[in-house]
C-alpha cells in the first residue's frame, strides 16, 4: 500500500511541477553589505525562525526579524555596530535569567564579547567586552565548574603554541573571573567543539590542531571538576602515506543512524588535494572506526535531515563555484548521492543553514552571498506520507497548552519531538501522551513510530 502510494505522490509530483525539492530564491534582503553570516534562531521569543548576519563592508553585527512565520522578513536590526570582523556567534544565557543573550568573537582588535538580551523580545543591551587578546582562536560556553551558570573557554596561541584556558562566570550575571589554565599544549589548536564523547552527560572537548605533515584529531575529557583530562588521539594522518596531510575541519553528526554521532573530517594535502571522510562511533566510548571517503570537492558543509526521512544529508555550497546544493544520504548508512543543485543565483556564498522558516515542518534553507549582497531562504517543498494517507494516529489538542495526546490504532513504540532547526527536544517511549508544558511558545514537529516501523509526522503548535 505503502509503495503504490509512494509512486502515486511521485508522479503527482512531477505533474504539479514540484520536480525539485528547494523552491525558488526568496530575498530576506540586501541591506547589509557583503553579507558573510546566515544563522537561524528565534531572536525575539515569538515562536518564528529569526536570522541573524553580519557585514564585511560596514562590519555591522545585526538580525532581520520574521514577521509572520511565512518567511516574510522586516527590515535591518542593528546589534552591534564596532568596526570588526565577526569571526563566532553563539546564542546563550550567559546572565542566567531565561533568555537567550549572544556571545561573539570579533576581530581588529581580537574580543570576546557579549550583548544581554534585555526583555526576551529582540532589544539587546548595550556592548560588553569580556576580554582582549591577540592570538583568541576559539570561544565556547560551558559550565565548567558544575555551579549552574556558564562561563567561557577559549583557545589561546603564542608562537605556534597553543592554551585552552576558562573564565569563570563568578556572579551567574556575565561577570568573569581570571584566565585558568586547563591545557599547554605543544601546537596551535586549529578547532574546537564541545561534545559528550564518552556519553557520561559532561561536555569533552574535541579539537585539531595547526600541522603540517601529521594531522590529528583528538579529545580531552571533561574530568567534572574544572579539569581536563590528557589528550587521547582519535585519528592521526602519517606522512609517509599521505603525503603531509592536515585536518582543516571537523564535525561530529551521525551519519549510519545507529544513534552515535560519528565524526566528519576534511584534510588537506602538501598537493593540495581536499577530501573529506567520516569514522564511525563504535561504543560512544570515544572509539572510531577506519576512514570513509565522502567526496574530494572544496564544498563547506553541514548534516540536516532535509528530506525527512529520519536520517543526516548534507548540506553544501561553494563559494567559488556560486554554488548551494544537497546530497542524500541514500541508505541511511553514509552513502550520499550526486549533488542536487538548489541554486547557482548567488555571488561568492559565504554561509548556508536549515531551519523551518514558513512553519510547515520542513527544514528549509537559508543562505549569505557577499558578492551580491543577498541574504535569501530557499523553501523546502518535501511532501510527507503522512500528509496524504490516511493517518494511523490521532493528536489532540493542537495547539495545544502543555499536554498532548496521541490516539494509535497500533502500538507505539517512540515519540519524538524537534523544534524548527531540526533539534530534538524530548522524546518518550511506549507512551501515548507527551508533555510540551515546559517548553516555549512555536512549531514542533512531532514524530510517532509504530512497533512495525510505520513513522508518521504531526506539525503542532505549542500556545
Amino acid at each position: 500500500m505503502k509503495a503504490k502510494l509512494l509512486f502515486t505522490l511521485l508522479i503527482l509530483w512531477t505533474i504539479s511541477g514540484f520536480s525539485q525539492r528547494f523552491g525558488e530564491q526568496q530575498l530576506i534582503s540586501t541591506e547589509t553589505e557583503k553579507s558573510y553570516l546566515s544563522i537561524p534562531f528565534d531572536i525575539d521569543n515569538d515562536g518564528f525562525i529569526d536570522v541573524l548576519t553580519a557585514s564585511g563592508e560596514t562590519y555591522e553585527l545585526s538580525w532581520y526579524k520574521n514577521l509572520d512565520g511565512a518567511g516574510n522578513f522586516g527590515s535591518e536590526n542593528v546589534i552591534d555596530g564596532t568596526s570588526a570582523f565577526y569571526l563566532s556567534v553563539e546564542f546563550v544565557d550567559l546572565d542566567n535569567d531565561g533568555d537567550k543573550d549572544i556571545l561573539y568573537l570579533r576581530n581588529n582588535p581580537r574580543q570576546v564579547v557579549w550583548v544581554e538580551n534585555l526583555d526576551g523580545a529582540g532589544n539587546f543591551g548595550a556592548v560588553q567586552i569580556v576580554m582582549e587578546e591577540d592570538f583568541i582562536g576559539n570561544i565556547k560556553s560551558i559550565d565548567m565548574d558544575n555551579d549552574g551558570d556558564l562561563d567561557l573557554l577559549a583557545t589561546l596561541t603564542d608562537t605556534f603554541t597553543g592554551w585552552i584556558v576558562w573564565y569563570e562566570n563568578i556572579d551567574g550575571q556575565g561577570a568573569f573571573g581570571p584566565q585558568a589554565l586547563l591545557i599547554d599544549n605543544p601546537n596551535e589548536f586549529a578547532k574546537i567543539a564541545l561534545e559528550d564523547i564518552d556519553n557520561d552527560g559532561l561536555l569533552d572537548i574535541l579539537a585539531t590542531e595547526y600541522v603540517y605533515s601529521q594531522g590529528k584529531i583528538f579529545w580531552h575529557k571533561n574530568m567534572g571538576n574544572g579539569s581536563l583530562g590528557p589528550m587521547q588521539i582519535i585519528y592521526q594522518f602519517n606522512w609517509a602515506q599521505s603525503g603531509g596531510t592536515n585536518i582543516v575541519e571537523f564535525q561530529y553528526a551521525d551519519i549510519n543512524t545507529d544513534g552515535k554521532k560519528d565524526l566528519i573530517i576534511t584534510s588537506i594535502d602538501d598537493n593540495s588535494f581536499i577530501n573529506t571522510y567520516w569514522l564511525e562511533n563504535l561504543d560512544n566510548q570515544g572509539n572510531f572506526g577506519d576512514l570513509q571517503f565522502i567526496m574530494d570537492t572544496h564544498d563547506q558543509y553541514l548534516f540536516y535531515d532535509l528530506d525527512n526521512d529520519s536520517d543526516n544529508d548534507m548540506l553544501l555550497w561553494n563559494r567559488y563555484a556560486d554554488k548551494i546544493s544537497w546530497k542524500e544520504n541514500e541508505d541511511g548508512q553514509g552513502t550520499f548521492g550526486t549533488p542536487n543543485i538548489i541554486t547557482l543565483a548567488v555571488d561568492f556564498v559565504s554561509d548556508a543553514k536549515a531551519a523551518d522558516f514558513n512553519g510547515n515542518g520542513w527544514l528549509d534553507i537559508v543562505s549569505a552571498s557577499s558578492g551580491d549582497n543577498k541574504l535569501t531562504w530557499y523553501t523546502n517543498n518535501t511532501l510527507g506520507i503522512s500528509e496524504n494517507e490516511v493517518s494511523n494516529y490521532q493528536v489532540y489538542p493542537n495547539p495545544t497548552n502543555g499536554l498532548l495526546y496521541i490516539k494509535s490504532k497500533q502500538p507505539i513504540s517512540q515519540v519524538s519531538v524537534f523544534n524548527i532547526l531540526g533539534q530534538l527536544v524530548e522524546t518518550t517511549s511506549k507512551n501515548k501522551q507527551v508533555d510540551l508544558s515546559k517548553t516555549k511558545s512555536g512549531v514542533y514537529l512531532l514524530q510517532v513510530e509504530s512497533d512495525n516501523g510505520d513513522l508518521q509526522t504531526f506539525k503542532i503548535v505549542k500556545k
